[in-house]
């Protein structure tokens, strides 16, 4: 598939203006850049209709990964809830970066929300991520304020990539098993793809792809297949999956590529396309149609998958 010629004309001004298009001057592995891009602030206050704290979870090894929960404040004896992981290549990004994804969230679907602070690369190994994550999962299903039948997994990017791991994972393991993997324009494998190579891709290049995967490999040959799901050979019996692939963006045609062997597998997939959309469009232009048109795609999928 070639890169598309046109773009969302509700993009367009916005992509002149933000500073996510700059960035493909940036070195990602860069320890200055990546202090920069994991900065944490303050815990935000509450807002109407929603609660916000920060607590720890123990990890299996016994460090305190932080979350950040998001509760309605209606009434109700259970809910659902979702447990996202923020982009970034699995070596930066913050809860700050997902702060309005998750008030969005949790507004519309009256949901608890918990994001996770996990460990990232190359301070620690792939392993190490997986299992921050995972402890975070098991850890809201337990909460007495939510039905662990009706845990949702999400994220963008590489915590797109963690959503569709946590799936795989809960199907191994067994003890937490998802309602619905839902996965924005997610990185699902280290190998190079056709889109990795196309011209004129902004926000991210494939180059910088290959930098975060580098990273995270750290020059090993044995990361877990999971670190990266499209690695995984068998993908049957995984939960019900939703994607939103961005149609100008390197990490396309592996996400194209998972969805396609998630059918292929019997998985029920329900895939969403965006034509002349970069990666990150939601961040770079939250107003844009394109990027209400997501989220109300994307909420009503996770309402489907827990009502």
């Amino acid at each position: 598939m070639r890169a598309s010629e046109t773009w969302d004309d509700d993009l367009a001004a916005a992509m002149g203006a933000s500073a996510f298009t700059a960035r493909g001057a940036v070195d990602m592995t860069d320890p200055a850049f990546i202090a920069a891009a994991r900065a944490r602030g303050p815990v935000p206050e509450s807002v109407e209709g929603v609660e916000i704290s920060e607590t720890t979870v123990p990890a299996s090894d016994g460090h305190g990964v932080t979350v950040r929960v998001y509760r309605p404040t209606s009434p109700a004896p259970q809910r659902p809830a979702y447990v996202l992981f923020h982009g970034g290549g699995w070596s930066f990004g913050s809860l700050e970066t997902e702060h309005p994804r998750c008030l969005e969230l949790t507004r519309r679907c009256g949901a608890v929300g918990v994001s996770v602070d996990f460990r990232m690369a190359p301070d620690v190994p792939a392993e190490t991520i997986l299992d921050d994550c995972w402890s975070a999962l098991r850890w809201t299903a337990a909460r007495e304020d939510v039905d662990p039948a009706r845990v949702v997994v999400t994220g963008s990017s590489a915590g797109g990539a963690l959503a569709l791991s946590m799936a795989q994972l809960g199907r191994d393991r067994g003890d937490v098993v998802p309602a619905l993997a839902l996965a924005l324009y997610p990185n699902t494998d280290d190998r190079e793809h056709p889109s990795r190579v196309a011209p004129a891709f902004p926000v991210i290049t494939g180059e910088q792809v290959a930098q975060v995967v580098r990273n995270v490999r750290q020059g090993r040959a044995d990361v877990p297949a999971h670190v990266f799901p499209n690695r995984t050979a068998d993908l049957t019996g995984l939960c019900p999956t939703f994607l939103v692939v961005a149609g100008n963006d390197p990490l396309r045609d592996e996400a194209l590529e998972h969805a396609r062997r998630l059918v292929d597998a019997d998985v029920p997939v329900e895939l969403h396309l965006l034509p002349g959309v970069p990666h990150a469009f939601d961040g770079i232009a939250p107003q844009a149609q394109v990027t209400r048109t997501a989220y109300d795609l994307m909420c009503a999928a996770f309402d489907r998958a827990v009502r």
